[in-house]
């Protein structure tokens, strides 16, 4: 149940925030195009106090979580969302575990990971949270101009290592703004971590987070 709840809190981002400051470059390099897993190029982050070793592309830098909210200063000019966005972080942060921030500033992709206790996650466990994730969406459509539309919501087991994926696009329709959210759960080698990568279009992450060590 402690999870369910991390879980819960960690996908029910309801502000605004994660449409109006992630407007990309018209020119980029997308790092999510290659043809092999060896072929993808990136960066290995250290988790020191966790032990954990991150595959990410090599634009994605690390922030403090006082660095993170500078940089939100410096990308939003509407209060109100901007202090939704801070709440959130707040109650992240506030999760049982470690909090670690990474951003590319050349197409505005953010980056989090929690680190918390260990607990697997089943199929019931991952069909319950999309739920109640599904349920919060409904509630923030109502009051504002967002809608969520799932991409895919998947779980997989191998007996060793629990992983759930799930995507959801998130459109402002009054502003013609869209963005996605790509959340993963993945309880491995008596550790559990959340990630959750909000970038300016949808993202094959799959091959990043193999290269990742627990």
């Amino acid at each position: 149940m402690a999870l369910k709840k991390s879980i819960v809190v960690f996908l029910c981002i309801s502000s605004i925030i994660m449409i109006s400051c992630l407007d990309v470059a018209k020119e980029f390099s997308d790092w999510t195009q290659f043809e092999d897993i060896n072929d993808v190029e990136g960066k290995t982050h250290y988790l020191e106090n966790d032990g954990v070793r991150l595959f990410l592309p090599s634009s994605f830098k690390r922030y403090t979580s006082i660095q993170y909210l500078a940089l939100l200063d410096s990308l939003v000019t509407d209060n109100k969302d901007l202090e939704l966005e801070r709440t959130r972080f707040k109650n992240v942060r506030e999760m049982k575990g470690n909090h670690y921030v990474f951003f590319d500033n050349s197409v505005n992709a953010t980056y989090t990971i929690n680190t918390i206790p260990y607990q697997p996650i089943s199929r019931q466990d991952a069909k319950f949270i999309l739920g109640i994730v599904r349920q919060n969406q409904e509630r923030v459509s109502e009051i504002t101009d967002l809608k969520f539309t799932k991409i895919t919501a998947k779980h997989n087991d191998n007996g060793k290592t629990q992983i759930f994926k799930a995507i959801f696009k998130l459109e402002n329709q009054k502003l013609q703004q869209q963005a996605f959210q790509h959340a993963y759960f993945i309880s491995s080698n008596k550790k559990t971590v959340l990630i959750n990568l909000m970038a300016p279009f949808e993202v094959y992450f799959d091959p990043f987070l193999e290269k990742m060590i627990l």
